[in-house]
């Protein structure tokens, strides 16, 4: 339990220090959005593809590979509903005055996912949840400065930005703890189920949502920051 609190205290800082960013360094925020994001794209897939299928299948079977898939589609639907990414320029103001919450929604259930992974893996072993901490750790800073980013160009207040950020951070904590109680009595089909779950998110966000992105960014450096989010977890793996 002590690991579990460790990891949910870093992951919620992390994400707060992402959201206090454009808070305090503006330009320089913009100047190198898209190497942030595309280092925590190589961190979701890395852990995705190197940690969280090869764990999900061993437990489960094709019956995670049903869950990933099913993860995938419903998050791709949920997108699409919800408008997350209408707004495609960094501190633009959004097309939509609905797209600050509804992104605050999909962030929030996505670092639910992540820290439902960390509780999960945890529950397995020491060695598989740490590393699924680490990958979290190191992509929460991205999720962070994309809600503050935002509330920013839809012209909120700092105290509405603060509060908002810290109910973003708290998602992950929240999602450790509770699938970290409740895997205790749950069968290895049914972890591998979850794990599914958390790789199925983790591979959508990585792959279908920001790497379209990173390749219409035209950064020469984002190659380099994406290969080096993968060579990090796969250090660690």
């Amino acid at each position: 339990m002590k690991i579990l609190f460790f990891y949910s205290v870093i992951a919620f800082l992390t994400t707060l220090s992402g959201s206090l960013l454009p808070m305090l360094k503006e330009e320089w925020t913009k100047k190198h959005l898209w190497r942030l994001l595309a280092f925590g794209s190589g961190v979701l897939l890395g852990i995705a593809f190197l940690k969280l299928l090869p764990e999900a299948f061993s437990l489960a079977g094709n019956t995670a590979g049903l869950s990933i898939l099913t993860t995938f589609v419903l998050l791709f639907a949920a997108e699409n509903v919800t408008m997350v990414h209408t707004c495609e320029e960094f501190l633009e103001p959004p097309k939509s005055p609905l797209m600050p919450i509804s992104a605050l929604a999909a962030l929030s259930l996505h670092a639910g996912i992540d820290g439902m992974a960390i509780g999960v893996g945890l529950r397995q072993n020491v060695l598989l949840g740490s590393v699924i901490s680490l990958g979290v750790i190191l992509h929460k800073f991205s999720d962070g400065l994309t809600l503050t980013s935002l509330l920013r160009a839809a012209g909120y207040s700092r105290f509405m930005e603060c509060i908002l950020a810290v109910a973003l951070a708290f998602s992950t904590p929240l999602g450790a703890f509770a699938s970290f109680l409740w895997a205790g009595p749950q069968s290895s089909t049914v972890i591998g189920i979850v794990l599914g779950v958390a790789a199925g998110s983790f591979i959508y966000i990585g792959a279908a949502d920001l790497l379209p992105r990173l390749h219409d960014a035209h950064d020469r450096y984002c190659l380099f920051f994406f290969v080096l989010g993968i060579v990090v977890i796969g250090f660690f793996a």
